[in-house]
C-alpha cells in the first residue's frame, strides 16, 4: 500500500507541473486594436469613423483633411507585464488622391509605437489634402503589428476611412457672338465746279508789254523813214 501510495503522489505532482507550465505558456494576452477617423478641416466637419463608402466624409480637390489612428491595447491588467503589446508598429500607405501636408512626397508612414499596456492607447493625427481630380471615393486603411513580450502571441489589425471626392463643375460662361458692324458707304462728293475763265486776257504781264514795246519801236521807224524821204526830195 505504501508503494502504491508514493507512485499516486508523484503521479498527482506530475500533472500539477504539466498544468503549470501549459498555464504560464498560455499567460500571456495583449489584444490589440486599431481604429481610424477622418476629419474634413476645411469644411469645419466632424470626425468620423467613415468606414463605408456610404458613411465616407465629403470632400473636394484642395480641401485638407485629418486622419486620427488610435492603436490600443485591451487586453487585461497584469502587473506582471504579460499581457503587454510589445514591438507595435503602425503603418499607413497614402492612396491616389491624398498627399502629405508637410511632406508631399511621403507616401508611406510608418512609425514604431513601442510597447502598449493594457488599457492604453497611442493616437497619431496626419494632415493630409486632396488632390485627386476626379469624382470618387477614396480608401485610406492603417494597420498595425505587435506582439506579447515574449513573442508568443502576435497582434495585427488594420482599419479604414473613407472620403468621397466631389469635383465642382466649373461653369461655362456662354460667348456672346460679334456682330461685325455694317460697312459705311461714304457719300459721293461732288466735284468742285473749275473757276470760270475771263473772256479775253487781261492787259497785263510780259505779253502786253512786248505788244507796246513793239509798237513803239514801228512807231519811231515809221518816222525815222518819213524823216528821211522828206531830206531827200
Amino acid at each position: 500500500m505504501k508503494r502504491l501510495s508514493v507512485v499516486a503522489s508523484a503521479t498527482v505532482t506530475s500533472l500539477v507541473i504539466a498544468g503549470s507550465i501549459t498555464g504560464s505558456a498560455l499567460a500571456w494576452h495583449p489584444k490589440g486594436t486599431i481604429t481610424k477617423s477622418v476629419q474634413n478641416v476645411t469644411a469645419n466637419g466632424a470626425l468620423s469613423a467613415a468606414d463605408t463608402a456610404a458613411t465616407a466624409v465629403s470632400a473636394k480637390p484642395g480641401d485638407v483633411l485629418n486622419y486620427v489612428i488610435v492603436v490600443a491595447n485591451t487586453g487585461a491588467l497584469a502587473s506582471n507585464g504579460s499581457n503587454d503589446m510589445a514591438k507595435t508598429v503602425l503603418t499607413d500607405t497614402l492612396p491616389a488622391g491624398l498627399e502629405l501636408v508637410s511632406d508631399p512626397s511621403q507616401r508611406q508612414i510608418s512609425e514604431n509605437l513601442g510597447t502598449i499596456k493594457p488599457g492604453d492607447k497611442i493616437t497619431k493625427t496626419y494632415r493630409v489634402k486632396v488632390i485627386a481630380t476626379a469624382d470618387g471615393v477614396i480608401e485610406n486603411k492603417a494597420c498595425f503589428t505587435g506582439d506579447s513580450t515574449v513573442n508568443d502571441n502576435p497582434q495585427r489589425g488594420c482599419d479604414v476611412a473613407d472620403i468621397k471626392v466631389t469635383v465642382p463643375v466649373t461653369p461655362v460662361t456662354p460667348v456672346t457672338p460679334v456682330t461685325p458692324p455694317a460697312p459705311v458707304t461714304p457719300a459721293p462728293v461732288a466735284p468742285t465746279p473749275a473757276a470760270p475763265q475771263p473772256a479775253e486776257l487781261p492787259h497785263t504781264g510780259t505779253g502786253t508789254n512786248i505788244v507796246f514795246g513793239l509798237a513803239a519801236v514801228s512807231s519811231i521807224l515809221g518816222y525815222f523813214w518819213a524823216e528821211k524821204r522828206r531830206a531827200n526830195v
